[in-house]
Order: C-alpha cells, then structure tokens, then sequence
C-alpha cells in the first residue's frame, strides 16, 4: 500500500489538488482519503465523494494532537474494510507535519511501509503573511515536506515567485519545488515529481536544483514554541438552516474581512442552498474568495477558523438574512 500525505496550511489548496488527481483518473488502484477537518463539520469530505472515492472524515479536532487515538484507528479500520492500493492522508490546515508523519511510521499496523508522498501546498500569495504570523505551524510542514507544490501562481510576478522559492530553500533547503500553474500541469506530472526521491532527482540534471544560499530572515510569531492547534485556533462550525441569495452569500463573504468586527478569520469555507434552489461551495481567505455551484449536498453547512473570534456575530451573520 503507498501511503501519500498532502499537507498545507489553511486554505492553501490541498483538496482541490486532491480532486485534480482523482478528477484527472489518474488512480488506477483503489483508493482510500482519509480527511481530517478542524471543526464539528466537515466539509471538503462530501466534495471528494462525488468522485467515487472512499473517504473517511476525521472532524472536531487535529490528527496530531487531541484526536491522534481515532486517525491511529481509522487507519486501522481502512485497511480491514477497503485494503487499498493507495491510501491518501490529508491532515488539518493547522496539523503539524513532523507529528502527523511520526504517527503513521509509528503505528504497528503500517509502520513497515514507507511512506510514498510527503508533500505541503503552499499559497504563493500568503506566504509572508502567514510565516509572519503563524511560524511554528507553517515552517513545521515546510521543513518536514519532500516536495512543496506552490498553489496560486498563474498571476504571480518573476519577483514574486523567485522570493517565495528562496525563503523555501532556506527553510527546506533539499526539497524539490513545483511552482508551475496548475492549469498547465498534468497530475502525471505532479505524482512523478512527489514520488521521486531526492536521489532520483539529484542523478538527474535536468531536474535537480542547487541550494540558494540567500539570507531570509523568519519575523516573530505570533505564535509561541511547541504551540498545540487547539490553543491557537478558533473555529466555528455548524449546520446552516437558512437559504440566501448569492448576493448576500457575497455580503457576508465580503464581512468577513473585518477583522475589528469578527476577528482574524484566516479560513472559511462551506456548502450553502441558494434561495433559488441551486447549491454552492464558497472558499474564503483574507484576499481570495471564490464561489462555484455545486450537486445538491444533504445538508448546508459553514466552517470559520481564526483567532479571536467573534463566534456571536459570526453566528449572526450565517442565521439570518441581511
């Protein structure tokens, strides 16, 4: 069985890289998701469902810290029920990945089979912000990633690009780094680069990159050494019993930047009924917001995480029409 673990911070994009690799048919075998979401309901779960893949929702906590007992498990039961051919790990926006990574070497069950992916996605058009603010989680799964798959970098600058790489190298200096456009890359490609060892990679010219001795200099964090998710984050999650238009979809979305009024909110993302009886799935980050119509789903449902949350007037805003 290959065990993939697909990594990133929150909102960076590691389910719909996920869905490019199952949407594109480029498993064979059979496949296993385990997915791991920080709130009481899971969302992107019933999204990689509608590809007939197996999934296993692990929710209301981190599978590092406050419910490593039931991954330990789940594992376990996934090998019983589906014996898979692949089995696809993705932890928690705020899991740390050294954590989640010694978890699955250590279990009994699968700890003689090695790893096959170890890869983090890594938002482009975040990244100063959130090592600014958010060190220990972030640099975390950088360090420990064999391969860092940058997202978001169709409208990016050379400049742009050319620093984010550097900072990268001097964090995880023996990475491999994929930055080109999604949209222009096969998953073929993207599973051959994930599975390469850095050996491989080094014996090959054409793809191996040198260290760029640079000077990138980590700015404090906001948060604190040996931090645990659970006394960082926020997170607001719940069942939605209301219908709205898209247009107040938009308004509330467009709120949630406030930080004066709701607090930090650095992830939002949830499946809503329209009052015309169509379906959407909204992403929120603090500079990206996108919308897509989606299959009816069985329940409505919103996920907020941030820190200092205002949780009464992000209920407010979510239960009742502006």
């Amino acid at each position: 069985m290959k065990i993939d673990i697909i990594s990133g911070f929150l909102g960076s994009g590691k389910t719909t890289l996920i869905k490019k690799l199952i949407s594109e048919q480029l498993y064979k075998e059979r496949v296993v998701v385990i997915e791991n979401e920080y709130g009481e309901v899971g969302i992107d779960g019933s999204l990689l469902c509608e590809n007939d893949i197996k999934v296993k929702e692990l929710i209301s906590g981190c599978i590092c810290c406050s419910i490593a007992n039931d991954f330990v498990e789940s594992i376990d039961d996934i090998l019983k029920e589906y014996n898979p051919d692949r089995l696809i790990i993705e932890p928690s926006g705020v899991a740390k990945l050294s954590k989640v990574v010694s978890l699955v070497r250590t279990r009994g069950t699968i700890g003689n089979k090695k790893i096959n992916i170890q890869a983090v996605v890594v938002d482009i058009k975040n990244f100063d912000m959130y090592i600014t603010n958010f060190g220990e989680f972030y640099t975390n799964q950088i360090v420990n990633a064999r391969t860092v798959i940058l997202s978001r970098t169709q409208n990016t600058s050379d400049q742009e690009l050319t620093h984010v790489v550097m900072a990268i190298r001097k964090i995880n200096p023996r990475c491999s780094i994929i930055t080109t456009p999604w949209d222009r890359l096969s998953s073929q490609r993207i599973l051959t680069v994930c599975e390469q060892r850095l050996e491989d990679l080094m014996r090959d010219s054409n793809q191996a990159r040198k260290t760029l001795n640079v000077t990138h200099v980590i700015r404090d964090s906001r948060i604190t050494t040996n931090s645990a998710a659970k006394d960082v984050f926020e997170v607001w999650s719940k069942e939605i019993t209301d219908r709205f238009s898209i247009e107040q979809i938009k308004i509330i979305l467009d709120k949630l930047k406030d930080e004066r009024v709701v607090g930090l909110i650095i992830r939002a993302k949830g499946i809503i009924e329209l009052d015309d009886d169509k379906w959407i799935q909204f992403d929120y980050i603090h500079d990206y917001i996108n919308i897509n119509y989606i299959k009816a789903k069985d329940s409505r449902r919103v996920s907020v995480i941030g820190i200092d949350l205002n949780i009464p007037m992000i209920e407010e805003l979510f239960s009742s029409h502006l």
